[in-house]
């Protein structure tokens, strides 16, 4: 049986196509799926370089990935702005149409709740098209620069492209390099600390992915995918009950069905991050 292994340079030209495809098709229209395959799309670049990072004897390319990764932070950003105004919309959503299917005796109360849930969709409606509205131009105005860029780091990197990495070491690598996030040793971590392990494991679970015909790998990336979807849960509620309060009030039983959501969540990636650390 042929060992299994991973072509880190190749990949990354791989998902450097694929983000130009996704820009290209944000730019037709910003719909949720288009700009979530622009962020995931950024970030998977950026895990590929920072993997790269972590291996020797490359050619040198510093320079060209430093401008690259300069001008990919600000598209990922307002991506990520877009998105997250998309998951806070699907939340209240959902959470709407569980309030309307528990009325049975529709009060002024409950009535008047949810129009106030209504009025918090609309609001992240309106938010979404001015933040997409700041994508679509920062994606005119960078496309080209950022070709560029890229063309520039991949053709420094191409007497790498067939590098092929046995996935015993990039796992050896990618858990090594995981298991120094700083993070992971404060026994009480804070809310920023949590967000760096959840950050963390994005990370390795995307460099995990790279080698697509192991099964340890496989399994690893999975692991790492559990933490950070966990992770990605709690800070969805986390930032949507912060807002709930502050524009419903702390007592409003919206604000208190977020607030509960998000401790909720929050435990449980207490308790993942816990096994993870054993």
């Amino acid at each position: 049986m042929a060992t299994a292994t991973a072509s880190p340079v190749r990949t990354l030209r791989e998902h450097v196509l694929a983000l130009e495809g996704a820009i290209a098709l944000c730019l037709d229209k910003p719909r949720p799926k288009a700009v979530h395959k622009v962020r995931t799309e950024a970030r998977r670049i950026e895990a590929q370089l920072e993997l790269l990072g972590l291996l020797k004897r490359l050619p040198s390319y510093r320079s060209e990935m430093s401008r690259s990764l300069r001008l990919l932070k600000k598209i990922r950003r307002a991506a990520g702005r877009v998105r997250d105004l998309d998951v806070q919309r699907k939340l209240l959503k959902t959470h709407t149409a569980e309030d309307e299917k528990q009325i049975e005796q529709p009060t002024d109360a409950k009535l008047n709740e949810l129009a106030e849930l209504g009025e918090l969709r609309q609001i992240r409606k309106q938010r979404r098209k001015r933040a997409a509205r700041k994508l679509l131009k920062l994606l005119n105005k960078r496309q080209a620069k950022l070709a560029s860029a890229f063309d520039a780091l991949l053709t420094a990197l191409e007497p790498a492209q067939e590098l092929q990495l046995p996935a015993a070491e990039l796992l050896r690598l990618v858990d090594q390099h995981f298991r120094g996030t700083h993070a992971l040793i404060i026994r009480h971590p804070s809310s920023e600390h949590l967000h760096s392990i959840r950050k963390a494991a994005r990370i390795a679970r995307y460099q995990a992915e790279l080698a697509t015909n192991s099964a340890a790998a496989t399994r690893s990336a999975q692991r790492y995918e559990a933490l950070q979807v966990a992770g990605g849960q709690w800070h969805d509620t986390l930032a949507l009950a912060a807002e709930a309060a502050t524009e419903l009030g702390d007592n409003h039983s919206t604000a208190v069905c977020f607030s509960q959501l998000r401790d909720q969540h929050l435990a449980d990636y207490r308790a993942l991050l816990e096994r993870v650390r054993t």
